[in-house]
């Protein structure tokens, strides 16, 4: 019986090193996918950056409306790049791997910054997203899913600027000025 044990024991201690030894294994290479797309992202290649995308994609963007399919990818792609806005700087860091079968999905953190028409300064954001990718028959991944949001709060930055704007002064009812 404390063989038996032994034997169990020592076999969940092997399934949870391999375990880890694949997470870690899908974060170096999601990691390296993620290098890649923020370098086409920074050189405005959004044709590129379609390579990594389902057909079927379902893409949810924080204040916008979610976008289905490869075609609709491209043509907010298209529209970013008639905009004028610039991505100058763009880093995906995945931190957590979650493996179900042929779907894997990638939980991480962004930070990027951009160059917006008719704004002096370059605007800076961060924040974390999540990819569902999905194996293909050639070992390759594909995003099938996506989402991302800040970790700002744009609502908190407005009340900030309004609590330090200057206050109107209050006129007495007899003044007459």
């Amino acid at each position: 019986m404390k063989k038996l044990l032994f034997v169990l024991l020592m076999l969940i201690v092997a399934s949870s090193v391999l375990y880890s030894q694949d997470d870690s294994d899908m974060k170096a290479k999601f990691n390296a996918m993620n290098q890649e797309f923020a370098e086409m992202m920074i050189a405005g290649d959004h044709q590129g950056m379609i390579k990594w995308y389902a057909d079927d994609i379902i893409s949810m963007p924080s204040y916008q409306p979610m976008i289905r399919g490869i075609d609709a990818v491209k043509k907010a792609g298209e529209m970013q790049e008639q905009s004028g806005v610039t991505t100058t700087a763009f880093t995906l860091e995945t931190t957590d791997v979650i493996e179900a079968g042929t779907y894997a999905v990638e939980i991480g953190t962004y930070t990027i910054t951009m160059q917006i028409p008719g704004m002096d300064m370059p605007w800076s954001d961060h924040g974390k997203y999540m990819n569902l990718w999905e194996a293909q028959d050639d070992g390759s991944y594909k995003i099938k899913a996506d989402t991302w949001n800040t970790d700002t709060n744009p609502w908190m930055d407005m009340q900030k600027e309004k609590s330090q704007e200057k206050p109107m002064e209050k006129k007495e009812s007899g003044d007459k000025k």
